[in-house]
């Protein structure tokens, strides 16, 4: 019997199970966000950028929301495409200085996916470039993946 045991837990141990399925997003951005960016989201400054002032305003551009999705943190998370965007849509809304805009576009597990297949590269040449950028008005729908930087 305890032969039989142990080759179920070894089996169970084995199978590709990702193991932060079904959690809420605060505990997704506790195991996950909150080691770099803080219980607050307030970052680290010169290390890890704020997101309480950013994550909105990115999130109203194409080119900002595949700045999100493809940073390293976010393109490399073991959460999966749902759960990414689950969580970067509860991210916006309690841990943003900025109001949500009328007609904010909630992000969707299939552009998490196609976003995520492009990694980014450039990652402090592109924040800068999108701190620079004047605020566009919000998009109507998520876009395709942006071209390599």
């Amino acid at each position: 019997m305890r032969v039989l045991l142990g080759i179920a837990v070894m089996a169970l141990a084995c199978a590709d199970v990702n193991p932060v399925w079904g959690y809420e997003p605060v505990v997704n951005y506790q195991l996950h966000c909150m080691g770099c960016h803080l219980a607050d989201g307030s970052g680290q400054p010169g290390r890890v950028p704020s997101i309480r002032r950013t994550l909105v305003r990115f999130s109203q551009s194409a080119e900002g929301r595949g700045y999100v999705v493809r940073v390293p943190g976010v393109a490399q998370s073991p959460l999966s495409n749902q759960d990414t965007a689950t969580l970067l849509n509860w991210m916006a809304r309690n841990l943003s200085d900025l109001k949500l805009p009328a007609g904010f576009t909630d992000y969707c597990a299939a552009e998490i996916q196609s976003l995520r297949a492009h990694p980014l590269v450039t990652v402090k040449t592109l924040r800068a470039r999108l701190l620079r950028t004047p605020l566009a008005p919000p998009i109507a729908q998520p876009l395709a993946p942006p071209r390599a930087h």
